[in-house]
């Protein structure tokens, strides 16, 4: 019984010592350290687009504010041009609608589209005393953000005439301006965390905000105890997906929808013609959640160098697909609810922006999730 129990052992022994030399599946799937890239995305991506976008609402609120004392034409030129500035950073985050945009429903409440023109005209036909109270808790996503501000102050490309604003918009106007401030706020503090005793801190005090821990924190620590994310390449490939549905939607909705429809209140931004500016800056997303960059700030560790130090041909390919795109769209011409029926110029964006899918899709995604 010795002899068979002391081959057993030396068996066994030679089994585990077999395993553990070949440690080459081991090393190949041990999750990659994207650390770096997670801080960088959250810190030069998503809180710089964040910032700006809150910092911008401030001014649109006080220069909306300046305008209605004033009922200057001059005015509310500042006003529409503090509402593209604001817009900007918006159109620029749309490739990370997850996290606090999504499961806090703020993303509807800034952007819905499109307009609930017919019941924005009875409200504004109405006899309520329209304050931020009332749009924040009284009316629909359809009836807030930007494009009821935008309805209120554009025509036609064009900042209104101001004599023609009436006392009724322009209340509404001061409104609906505080509420999109107030979200702008509420999702830059739900990644980014607030100081208290801050102007931020006072606002979201005053309308039962809390923010708690920051969605910075936890997207950051992906793969740690307390994160919704079970693993950093989960966290990546949510970055990932995010690029590829923004890069669906601008191609197969926000420009294919309005030409196969050919119809004009189909198209996002109509009212200001900000809509071809809209779509680069969705571009400009993807872009910069490639590089983790925004605005021209410095890019930090990336997407764009973990696909370079895999296959710089295919990292070529991107940002080549990216730079198409951007041109695509821009040879558009403008405004682009004039050029429905163009069809050469609209096809090639719509080609444009599903190569773009592609290349991320097949070639791009398959580094981080195989």
């Amino acid at each position: 019984m010795k002899k068979y129990l002391g081959l057993f052992i030396l068996l066994n022994v030679l089994f585990v010592a077999c395993s553990k030399d070949d440690g080459s599946d081991n090393e190949d799937n041990e999750e990659y350290n994207y650390t770096s890239i997670l801080n960088d995305y959250v810190d030069n991506t998503v809180i710089a687009t964040y910032a700006s976008m809150k910092d911008n609402s401030k001014i649109l609120l006080a220069d909306a504010k300046k305008f209605i004392a004033s009922g200057s034409q001059t005015d509310l030129d500042a006003t529409c041009a503090a509402w593209k500035a604001t817009r900007k950073p918006w159109e620029s985050s749309e490739a990370f609608l997850f996290g606090p945009a999504d499961y806090k429903d703020i993303d509807p409440l800034i952007d819905s589209w499109p307009l609930d023109q017919t019941q924005l005209d009875q409200v504004l036909a109405g006899k309520q005393e329209l304050t931020a109270e009332f749009v924040r808790n009284g009316l629909g996503a359809g009836l807030r953000g930007f494009h009821t501000i935008e309805y209120l102050i554009f025509r036609d490309g064009s900042p209104r005439n101001a004599a023609e604003i009436t006392a009724r918009e322009k209340q509404y106007l001061t409104a609906v301006t505080e509420v999109l401030r107030d979200d702008c706020i509420t999702l830059w503090a739900f990644w980014a965390g607030v100081k208290s005793g801050s102007e931020e801190a006072e606002i979201l005090e005053n309308i039962d905000v809390s923010v708690g821990t920051p969605y910075a924190t936890e997207f950051k620590n992906s793969g740690t105890a307390g994160s919704r994310y079970l693993s950093q390449t989960s966290a990546v490939e949510e970055i990932l997906q995010g690029m590829i549905d923004i890069a669906n939607e601008v191609g197969s909705q926000k420009i294919a929808g309005p030409v196969k429809s050919q119809n004009v209140l189909d198209v996002e931004s109509w009212f200001s013609w900000n809509s071809l500016t809209d779509f680069t800056n969705n571009v400009h997303s993807i872009e910069n959640a490639y590089i983790n960059g925004y605005d021209g700030s410095t890019p930090g560790a990336s997407l764009s160098a973990f696909v370079k130090e895999i296959d710089a041909t295919i990292d070529s390919e991107v940002k080549a697909k990216i730079a198409a795109a951007k041109t695509a769209i821009n040879a558009i011409p403008a405004p682009f609810r004039n050029s429905l029926n163009n069809t050469e110029k609209t096809s090639a964006a719509i080609a444009a922006m599903s190569d773009l899918e592609t290349v991320l899709t097949q070639k791009v995604l398959p580094l981080v999730v195989d």
